[in-house]
């Protein structure tokens, strides 16, 4: 669960007020580790913005597109056989090139 920029400037202004990192924790209903996090990063880096993960995958889209060129009726599993990853990496690429794999 992500909280609020407003929200942990709150929750660090009443820890800087002189309260203890547990009381913190149980008044705003967070871990004493979270807190800590939050605090090491408004210190180390001044920020206190939500950080956004990123995802690779494994598949490159075109080579994946140019598979399928080839090989139309490949199941996923030999998708991923052939690209070296799991299943559900092929089905999400899929997915994402707008590919369905419904076979008629």
């Amino acid at each position: 669960m992500s909280y609020d920029k407003k929200f942990r400037e709150k929750t660090i202004e009443y820890y800087e007020k002189g309260n203890t990192y547990r009381e913190t924790a149980e008044t705003f209903g967070i871990a004493v580790s979270t807190l800590t996090e939050w605090i090491r990063r408004k210190r180390e880096e001044g920020e206190l913005e939500r950080k956004y993960r990123s995802y690779k995958t494994k598949i490159n889209k075109e080579e994946l597109s140019k598979y399928l060129r080839e090989y139309p009726d490949a199941y996923q599993a030999e998708i991923s056989k052939y690209f070296n990853c799991s299943v559900s990496t092929v089905c999400k690429t899929l997915k994402q090139l707008k590919i369905t794999r419904k076979k008629k």
